[in-house]
């Protein structure tokens, strides 16, 4: 596929905009080649504020500025586009809007949170292993381009730990690390890797705190914040250098991450494991679990 189809699932995050402009703007300084939305299902969450309350001006701007067309339904959606990107802002809803997508072996890139809990997240991958759909899904932070270059850099070494934080806004719908401080475990998970096999969270009214113990006695946290300055990164302690790394204002996050979109779409292979990916998600779950019940809790113990 030289320049692919790509169809959206929910216009109820700024992501829709952002990744139209970035896809279809061939004059945009980072514009991303390899593929062009042409419609969307504008699907939302009556009971979620931040997903009713935008969904109308996100598809006005998308018919008005992209000529994006509007379908009535998933299953006609799946019949216009070569791949879809699932970009409901609620993780509530990707298990369903996913399985059609999934059963037409389109390939799928599914937007944060994968879903809401584990247990949805699980089921996801285990249709597309039923039904050999090749579905990724991340946060974009983990190809932010400052991230990557240390990543990348072989001054590092091996990683030790990883002190990892992000913005933590929180919504009853979506519980815990689920709904933003996705992109801080992101970011932790990133340098890890996986291996976490036990995990302690404290929550007050303005932060989250997760520590996490690796398999190889090694310990990586995540801060959440919800009040102060907030930005993205991590203090990374390598074999050979201690890192300090704030994520990339220069280049945009979501076209490091749309070039990654592009390169699976046209492969079938993501650039992270269903393996990282579920561990992850089992490492919020564990967080969630552990917040409640104030407990150091196993990620054994998650079925």
């Amino acid at each position: 596929m030289e320049n692919i189809k790509i169809g959206i699932i929910g216009f109820d995050t700024s992501h829709v905009v952002a990744f139209t402009k970035l896809l279809n703007d061939e004059k945009d300084p980072f514009h991303v080649k390899g593929g062009k939305i042409i419609a969307g299902y504008p699907s939302y969450s009556p009971d979620l504020e931040a997903s009713y309350s935008r969904v109308e001006g996100f598809k006005k701007e998308l018919i008005e500025k992209y000529n994006i067309e509007i379908v009535n339904s998933i299953e006609e959606l799946i019949g216009k586009v070569d791949a879809i990107l699932l970009e409901s802002v609620d993780g509530r809803r990707h298990l369903k809007e996913a399985e059609p997508v999934i059963k037409a072996r389109k390939r799928l890139f599914i937007d944060k949170p994968l879903a809401s809990n584990y247990y949805d997240a699980y089921k996801i991958y285990k249709m597309a292993e039923e039904y050999n759909c090749p579905v990724f899904s991340s946060s974009s932070l983990r190809f932010d381009y400052n991230i990557s270059q240390v990543k990348n850099d072989p001054e590092l070494g091996e990683v030790f730990g990883c002190d990892a934080f992000s913005p933590c806004s929180l919504d009853p719908t979506n519980p815990g690390l689920f709904w933003y401080g996705i992109h801080g475990v992101e970011i932790l998970y990133t340098f890890m890797g996986m291996g976490c096999k036990n995990v302690y969270c404290k929550k007050t009214e303005d932060f989250h705190f997760v520590v996490g113990e690796w398999h190889n006695n090694k310990i990586g946290t995540v801060r959440g914040t919800r009040k102060g300055s907030h930005s993205y990164g991590a203090t990374v302690f390598g074999e050979k250098k201690v890192y300090q790394v704030t994520y990339s204002t220069e280049v945009p996050l979501y076209s490091q991450l749309l070039k990654k979109i592009i390169e699976f779409f046209k492969t079938g292979i993501p650039p992270v494991s269903k393996e990282e990916t579920l561990e992850m998600m089992k490492f919020m779950e564990c967080a969630l679990i552990s917040e409640r019940e104030n407990r150091v809790v196993n990620l054994n113990e998650i079925g």
